[in-house]
C-alpha cells in the first residue's frame, strides 16, 4: 500500500477514558466518551544547530522533548463515568460520595462532590486515554498516558446541550494495536439540554434557590490548572515529562443576558460580594425520584464586568455581557472557591 493511497473517516473513531494511580503509567481506559471533536496528538519538534560549516545551509539538528497535548470537545453527561473521571482531574481534589438529597429509601441517586485539591495528593494522579483514529479496519489507535486537563469550559446558550471542552497535557503516548472498541462502556442518556439550566446570582450563599435564576441567553463556565510542563518538568536523558505539577486554579464565570436592570453594575460599582450557582439537570434517574444534573457551587464572586452596553444600531435589544471574579471563601477554615456536585446512579467515582 502507497501512503495517503487510502483514507479512513472520523465517525468510526473512539476516545476511552481510564485512571492512572501512578503518573505516567498506562492502564486500563474503557469508559468511552461520545465527543464532537478531538485534537490530541504527539508532537516531537526539533532544533537546528547553528554552527559555521563552510556553507550557506545547516547540517545538523537535536530532537527536542516529547509534547503530549491536545482538545477534547463532547456533551456533559452526568452519568457517563468517563466525565466523572474528566471532572476530578480538572478539579484536582477528593470526591466525597453519598445519596442524593431528597432521595427515598432504597433509592438509586448518588451525589458525588469534587473539590479543588493537588492531584499528586490524590489516589488518581492523572488520566489515560485509548483513541482510534478511523475504523476498526486501518484504524489507528494511540495510547495517551500522565494526562492532566490544563482547562475545562462548560459552555451552555440557547437551542444547544451542555458542552464541555477540556484542553489536556500529558507525559508519553504509544501508538498500539489494542482496540479497545469492543470492551468501551458509555451511556444511551440524553445530553444536559439548555431548557433545564440556570445560574442563579444572589447576596449569600445561604440565599440561593432554584427558583430565583438571571435570565440568561448564555454562560461559560471555567478552570484553568496553570500545568507547569516546560524545562522544570524535565531532565536530561529523557525526551519527556518527569512530573506535570499544578499551579494557581482560576475560574471565570461569564453571562451573556438582556439588559433590563442595574443590578450587575451596582454591584460593579459597590465591589459588593455575591454568591453564583451553575445548574443543569436532565432525566430521572431510573429507580430514583431524583435527576441527573451538574452543580457547580461558587459561594464568593465579584461582578469584574458589568457589561455597560453599547448601542449599536436602531433595531436590536440592548445586551450586557457579564464577568465575574471567583475568589475562595475565607469565612471558614472549610471554605472553597468552587467544588462541582454530579448526580447519577453510580455510588462512587
Amino acid at each position: 500500500m502507497a501512503d495517503g493511497d487510502s483514507s479512513l473517516i472520523s465517525p468510526l473513531s473512539y476516545v476511552a477514558v481510564g485512571r492512572e494511580t501512578t503518573f505516567g503509567t498506562y492502564t486500563t481506559a474503557t469508559n468511552g466518551i461520545n465527543f464532537i471533536s478531538s485534537s490530541i496528538k504527539t508532537l516531537k519538534e526539533s532544533k537546528v544547530l547553528e554552527q559555521i560549516e563552510t556553507n550557506r545551509a545547516f547540517s545538523k539538528r537535536i530532537g527536542l522533548g516529547r509534547v503530549i497535548e491536545g482538545d477534547l470537545e463532547f456533551y456533559a453527561d452526568p452519568k457517563n463515568t468517563g466525565f466523572g473521571f474528566i471532572l476530578q482531574n480538572a478539579m484536582g481534589g477528593a470526591i466525597t460520595s453519598a445519596t442524593a438529597t431528597g432521595e427515598t429509601t432504597g433509592g438509586a441517586a448518588f451525589t458525588h462532590t469534587f473539590g479543588i485539591g493537588q492531584l499528586d495528593e490524590q489516589t488518581n494522579k492523572s488520566l489515560c486515554i485509548n483513541l482510534r483514529k478511523g475504523e476498526s479496519a486501518g484504524g489507528m489507535v494511540f495510547e495517551y498516558s500522565g494526562l492532566r486537563v490544563n482547562e475545562l469550559g462548560l459552555n451552555a446558550e440557547i437551542d444547544e446541550a451542555l458542552k464541555c471542552t477540556i484542553s489536556m497535557m500529558g507525559k508519553d503516548s504509544t501508538q498500539t494495536s489494542n482496540d479497545v472498541s469492543s470492551a468501551i462502556t458509555g451511556t444511551q442518556s440524553k445530553c444536559l439540554s439548555f431548557t433545564r439550566g440556570r445560574i442563579s446570582v444572589e447576596n449569600t450563599f445561604a440565599s440561593l434557590t432554584s427558583t430565583s435564576f438571571w435570565h440568561v441567553q448564555s454562560v461559560e463556565f471555567g478552570v484553568t490548572n496553570s500545568l507547569k510542563s516546560d524545562t522544570d518538568s524535565r531532565r536530561i536523558g529523557s525526551d519527556v515529562i518527569d512530573v506535570l505539577p499544578q499551579g494557581i486554579a482560576a475560574f471565570t464565570l461569564n453571562v451573556s443576558m438582556r439588559f433590563d436592570t442595574l443590578t450587575a453594575y451596582n454591584a460593579m460599582l459597590n465591589e459588593s460580594t455575591l454568591s453564583a450557582q451553575f445548574f443543569f439537570d436532565g432525566d430521572t434517574l431510573a429507580t430514583s425520584t431524583i435527576r441527573e444534573s451538574l452543580q457547580i457551587d461558587m459561594p464568593r464572586v465579584f461582578v469584574n464586568n458589568a457589561g455597560d452596553p453599547e448601542i449599536g444600531g436602531p433595531d436590536e435589544i440592548i445586551r450586557a455581557e457579564v464577568e465575574f471574579m471567583i475568589l475562595r471563601d475565607v469565612s471558614s477554615a472549610s471554605g472553597f472557591a468552587v467544588q462541582a456536585l454530579l448526580t447519577n446512579a453510580t455510588s462512587t467515582i
